[in-house]
């Protein structure tokens, strides 16, 4: 049976922001018979409460696994499956509240619906990074911090295997 590591964490981004190229996981070995896919993937805001404005609204979040680097990729690009580089994505989203106590942000249903879709067709063999943004219908752009969960499955891998999943993890990269 196959080895699960999981990696969990927080991210801080603002409302109405992204960010990018957030390294969670990095191999640097020269071992090319070793490598990982992941599994699972789930991102949500831990900071429900934050000061939105004064109205009710819409409040959207999208996050993306990435093999290597973005740089500066726009909004869309984060949620493009035309990129190599990225193998999972999770869009969700949110009723933004206000409220006499504290605004928040809320959805009908629970964490299970912020799992991502993984491309099964890929092996980590170097680094793993979480690219994110949140975009709302609000000027008010609160700091909030989001979690994630991802499982990783270790995997043995031929060194020839190895060399074309590094291949395809950097191919796309037409900007660096």
């Amino acid at each position: 049976m196959a080895r699960i590591h999981t990696l969990r964490g927080q991210i801080t981004i603002a409302d109405n922001a992204r960010s990018v190229d957030n390294q969670v996981f990095s191999f640097e070995a020269n071992d090319l018979t070793r490598g990982w896919k992941v599994k699972k993937f789930y991102w949500w805001p831990a900071t429900l409460r934050a000061d939105t404005g004064s109205s009710d609204g819409q409040f959207m979040i999208a996050a993306t696994l990435g093999t290597d680097t973005v740089g500066a990729a726009i909004f869309d690009q984060l949620s493009g499956v035309y990129d190599n580089r990225l193998i999972a994505w999770v869009q969700r989203g949110y009723n933004r509240r206000n409220s006499a106590i504290s605004d928040f942000i809320t959805t009908p249903t629970g964490l299970a619906d912020n799992k991502a879709i993984v491309d099964p067709d890929h092996i980590i063999n170097d680094a793993l990074y979480i690219n994110a943004y949140s975009t709302s219908d609000s000027t008010t752009s609160p700091e909030r911090v989001y979690n994630y969960y991802i499982e990783l499955e270790e995997k043995k891998t031929t060194p020839g295997e190895a060399i074309l999943a590094i291949v395809k993890a950097k191919a796309q990269d037409v900007d660096n």
